[in-house]
């Protein structure tokens, strides 16, 4: 189970007629809603989680997440919540589907959360915490990380994927949206191409797209990157596609047709 902000009409009746003290714990200042079986399906698809990965769920209400990806998977999961009777709940679920080894549970503000070993993020938060979260989310994260989020967006960060999926034996909708962690490429790289050409890009980023002079257009999706250049070759003007994977301070990959190239990244303050 998780947190959300904006309810279905039928989440919303069945919040109704709990009691007050379960709809609204002390402390908390958004209402608790389970996340249905076949949207925790769709999540984990999307993550696609190992048995080498670490999955953090925030606001992990049952754990039911972060179980099932250690039942099925293997994953070692944390979840996170600031509700103490969903912490020992979900605590008690793991010990029940014999995955207390693989899984832990915390009683714990997500913004006080390192998420740094994470592998895996998964959300089912207000939007304007989803907001709060991102630039922590890209400070701490490591490029190839997803992060799966049930029902709300993050903002102007386009989504890698959005699933449509059917609940309540299909009368209702929940969207379901992923995104990867990209490598930061900002900055002034030296490019060699096959032919041995060292040709100067000034890349600037936003998310997980690039662009640059030299009619340079590019995508990331963690550290694999994939653009296009225009150049002048031997008096022609030429558009390739490039393709390879970023690690730190350089890439490298092959042209489209044949062919290796390489870039480093060259050191602010560095003359032209």
């Amino acid at each position: 189970m998780h947190i959300a902000a904006r309810l279905c009409w039928g989440a919303v009746t069945a919040l109704v007629s709990l009691p007050l003290a379960a709809q609204q714990p002390p402390g908390l200042d958004v209402p608790y809603v389970p996340t249905p079986p076949e949207v925790v399906a769709v999540m984990l698809s999307l993550a696609s989680p190992t048995r080498s990965d670490v999955l953090y769920d925030l606001g992990s209400g049952d754990g039911r997440i972060v179980i099932e990806a250690a039942r099925r998977f293997g994953t070692r999961g944390v979840g996170v919540d600031l509700n103490p009777v969903r912490v020992e709940e979900a605590t008690a679920n793991a010990r029940r589907a014999g995955v207390q080894d693989r899984v832990r549970f915390r009683q714990q503000d997500l913004f006080d959360t390192d998420l740094r070993p994470a592998s895996i993020v998964t959300l089912y938060l207000l939007p304007r915490v989803n907001l709060e979260l991102r630039p922590k989310m890209f400070q701490q994260l490591r490029p190839g990380t997803r992060v799966v989020s049930h029902a709300f967006n993050m903002g102007d960060w386009e989504p890698d994927t959005t699933v449509a999926v059917r609940v309540n034996q299909g009368t209702g909708r929940a969207m379901v949206y992923a995104w990867t962690i990209p490598a930061q490429v900002a900055g002034r790289w030296t490019l060699t191409t096959p032919e041995g050409r060292r040709i100067s890009l000034q890349l600037r980023q936003r998310y997980q797209r690039f662009t640059g002079p030299g009619g340079v257009s590019g995508r990331l999706v963690g550290e694999r990157i994939d653009f296009t250049l225009t150049e002048r070759v031997n008096g022609r003007t030429v558009t390739r596609r490039f393709s390879g994977r970023v690690t730190g301070d350089g890439m490298s990959g092959r042209v489209a047709g044949g062919g290796a190239w390489r870039a480093v990244k060259v050191p602010p303050g560095t003359p032209r």
